[in-house]
Parts: structure tokens; sequence; C-alpha cells
């Protein structure tokens, strides 16, 4: 009988489980004051990064043809790489939604990239096209 219980009460807390969920996830965690549930998502909070914070077009665009071993002496006039919005990702990284209109590729390409060092150096470690 007890292991009979036991499945019940797991069948019966998961079934809550499954239904809470979106509603937490909506809403949060309240403690006391009002105080939010510690999130994993917490530091990565997005905000509009001062011009002088995030890494300047050109910058971008040079940190772009230099992890891509790409040749920016042929092919830098005809393209443009934009920097549409960054967030913070830790003490010294941001990462940052690219939009690169490249000259020998028809249209525009988004690209994500991590960006790391400080504002007037910054160095880009990864990027992928999305």
């Amino acid at each position: 009988m007890t292991g009979r219980s036991f499945l019940i009460g797991m069948a019966i807390g998961i079934l809550v489980g499954i239904y809470a969920a979106p509603l937490v996830a909506r809403q949060g965690f309240v403690f006391g004051d009002h105080l939010q549930a510690a999130s994993p998502l917490n530091g990565l909070v997005e905000s509009d990064l001062d011009a002088a914070i995030q890494p300047s077009d050109e910058t971008a665009k040079g940190e772009l043809f230099r992890l891509s071993n790409w040749d920016i002496s042929t092919h830098g006039a005809g393209s443009t790489v934009t920097v549409k919005r960054c967030i913070s990702v830790g003490k010294d990284s941001i990462a940052c939604e690219l939009l690169a209109r490249l000259g020998w590729v028809d249209g525009e390409k988004l690209v994500e990239a991590v960006f790391e060092g400080k504002p007037s150096t910054w160095r880009m470690v990864a990027a992928r096209a999305r």
C-alpha cells in the first residue's frame, strides 16, 4: 500500500508541477519584501549600452573580418557591419547583435558576436550567423 501511495503522490506532484511551471515562469517567486528569486539570467539584463561602451561599427567590421580570416583589403570596401544592440554578459564581456552587409554575399546577414576587453579595445572572440 505504501508503494502505491508513493506513486500516486508522485503523479499528483508532477501534474501540479506541469501546471504551475508556466505561471511561476511568468510571475516569478516573491519572498517577503518582494525580492525576486535568483535567476541564471539576472546578470544578462538587456540594456542600451552607451555608444562609448559598445564597439563601433568599424571595430565590429574589422574584428569580424579578423576572426573569419577574410581579407579586408579585398572585400572590406563593399562591406558594412552595423552594431544593432549589445548586452553585458560579464565583467569584461558583451554580446552584440550585428547586421552585416558583405560585398560578396547578396542581402543582409544577422550575426551574434561576443566581445571581450574594455570599451576602447574590444576584441571579438566568437561569432555565428543567425
